[in-house]
């Protein structure tokens, strides 16, 4: 989640379009769907001298990239102690989707050395992935993430700044529509030349305002899965009714739609059938029945967080595959599927970050000590101090022997039986990830039902179907998305004089200049402003009017409610609040520049 686009809402028309001015020409690329891949792809066409028109049905970007909070898996060369290698990275993602070898796998694996070296580079003004974990069927350290800030929104609104900078100079090479959902793919022949949408509102997304169309050299769809469709049209219903018990940890706008825009006009599915369940998403007991689960993220366990049933055992590898660990809450309790996440001091301050937006959204709770841990109504009767005492010291008996009974061979931020404090919360079950999908080439070509490639027709991110197999494995989805946006843009061709281009995609550009920033935390507050009291201020809670005070300053997110990407009730329930420790759980300060604040919050 990012609060950045509200400094670009007066240059979209209608409050639809940011575009900077300039004569139409045709578009090198047309990028439906706003998360990483289709970001990552917009930058690398525009930095090549291209021209690029992206369309987003939400009133914000980043999809569910901006949801991922674990990290991007990539093998670091730089980083010769750490032992891993491509070939490594390639032999744990072949065993993790258990279907032999695919040709899609090996440009995740080898292509992630180079959007590591981008991420670093080309993004380096407010990207720093400085940390690095392992996580669930990975044999090295390779996912990483950021010290400040969850991974996925970081990446995110580390490349919007950069897009920011194509929509002010002047070019007109870059224009971004929101709010807009692609209806139709317009095709010459065999080729697919353009792209048909509606433009719709945030109060009703279903009856378009206007429409439109638009030619394009080419069409990438990176519009994500289908797993938060629960209607009766939708992919998951028809291909795996069985999930449809299960809340989601995707958000409401991820509904299949690029893969009905393909499969009208002929491309090939694959897979459909295989959605991925998490083992861990939240139960949160103050709202139970929530088809929307927050993800527990996966580093975690990574870091030596521990599942124990609900009378205290441990069940199974919590470094296993996500397809093995959820296959284990299956079959030790399919009644409640409810479980504990435990975690030592050791490993709360590893994952910081998660810890601290996690609590204060209450999804986790702080144990002083174990025998208050052992009181945690969640346990019943079932669970004594003497009986979690002997849990955790069998537990860090088997860490220094290495080996468990579930097969467990790596055991961090040992030891578990402490004094404490502990962290706890409950975890279940949820649909999370799509590994089928529309069938494409290595290099990201739409295959039709021969297996031909259908001209002018692209597709990367969650969309495609084959690269994950049967479960993929954490960290995985963001380096995918990264690997296989920028392995189309950097092949397609663009319609300028070589001279150009910049034919260096993992080293830094020179970007246009950065425009003046709107106000705000990152460009300071305005002199003489003024204050208001907090009881005024209380008096802003609603869709209406919905204030929000950060480090003693008040902000008006009225207008940006439905631009939100974790939806308006994220800022709603902060209306007429302090909110500062929530932001700085989630956000960096610098994703308050493009906005200014009205007051002061008095003392």
């Amino acid at each position: 989640p990012r609060f950045v686009q509200h400094a670009l809402r007066f240059l979209r028309a209608g409050g639809l379009t940011a575009a900077s001015p300039a004569a139409p020409l045709p578009w090198d690329l047309v990028v439906v769907g706003g998360g990483l891949a289709g970001l990552s792809a917009a930058l690398t066409v525009l930095d090549r001298g291209g021209r690029v028109l992206l369309l987003e049905k939400m009133g914000h970007l980043g999809g569910n990239s901006a949801w991922a909070s674990s990290g991007v898996n990539a093998v670091d060369v730089n980083n010769t102690a750490n032992g891993d290698s491509v070939d490594a990275f390639t032999a744990d993602t072949v065993k993790g989707a258990g279907r032999g070898d695919n040709p899609l796998i090996p440009v995740l694996t080898g292509g992630s050395v180079d959007a590591l070296a981008w991420l670093r580079g080309r993004l380096s003004e407010h990207l720093n992935l400085n940390l690095v974990g392992q996580l669930g069927g990975h044999s090295f350290a390779r996912t990483h993430r950021p010290s400040s800030g969850l991974a996925g929104s970081a990446m995110v609104f580390a490349i919007q700044k950069q897009l920011d900078k194509f929509l002010q100079d002047g070019s007109g090479r870059f224009e971004l529509k929101k709010w807009t959902r692609a209806s139709k793919l317009l095709k010459e022949g065999d080729a697919v030349v353009g792209v048909e949408y509606k433009v719709v509102t945030a109060k009703d997304q279903d009856t378009p305002v206007s429409t439109g169309s638009v030619r394009a050299r080419n069409v990438l769809i990176a519009t994500g899965g289908y797993a938060s469709d629960y209607t009766n049209s939708s992919l998951l219903k028809e291909h795996r009714p069985d999930l449809l018990r299960y809340a989601t940890t995707n958000n409401k706008g991820t509904t299949g739609d690029g893969h009905k825009l393909m499969l009208t006009v002929g491309a090939k599915p694959l897979d459909l059938d295989d959605v991925q369940v998490h083992p861990t998403g939240f139960h949160n007991p103050a709202d139970p029945d929530n088809k929307v689960k927050t993800l527990c993220a996966e580093i975690l366990r990574g870091e030596g967080g521990i599942l124990l049933d609900s009378r205290g055992h441990r069940f199974a590898n919590e470094l296993g595959t996500r397809d093995y660990v959820t296959g284990r809450m299956i079959q030790v309790d399919s009644a409640t599927l409810k479980f504990a996440l435990i975690m030592n001091e050791a490993t709360a301050k590893k994952a910081e970050t998660h810890i601290g937006l996690y609590t204060k959204k209450g999804l986790i709770r702080k144990y002083e000590t174990l025998e208050e841990l052992s009181k945690w109504d969640f346990w019943g009767m079932f669970v004594s101090l003497d009986s979690l005492k002997e849990a955790l010291g069998k537990y860090d008996e088997e860490g220094g022997r290495g080996e468990d009974a579930f097969g467990k061979k790596f055991f961090h931020n040992l030891p578990y039986l402490t004094d404490g404090p502990y962290y706890a919360g409950i975890v279940t079950p949820v649909i999370h990830y799509c590994m089928g999908g529309i069938a494409i080439d290595p290099a990201g070509h739409v295959l039709d039902h021969s297996d031909s490639p259908i001209p002018g027709l692209h597709a990367a991110g969650e969309v495609i179907g084959g690269l994950h197999g049967k479960n993929r494995l954490g960290g995985n989805a963001l380096s995918e998305c990264v690997v296989f946006g920028r392995t189309i843009a950097n092949r397609l061709e663009i319609g300028v004089p070589s001279s150009r281009q910049q034919q260096h995609p993992a080293m830094p550009v020179t970007p246009p200049p950065a425009p003046a920033p709107a106000g705000g935390a990152g460009a300071g507050a305005k002199e003489g402003m003024r204050e208001i009291s907090k009881q005024e201020m209380a008096k802003h809670t609603t869709e209406d009017s919905c204030w929000v005070a950060i480090n003693d300053k008040v902000y008006d997110f009225t207008s940006f409610l439905d631009e939100h990407p974790a939806g308006a009730e994220a800022i709603l329930r902060f209306g007429g609040q302090d909110g500062t420790e929530i932001f700085e759980a989630i956000h960096t300060p610098e994703m308050l520049a493009d906005f200014t604040p009205i007051a002061e919050l008095a003392a």
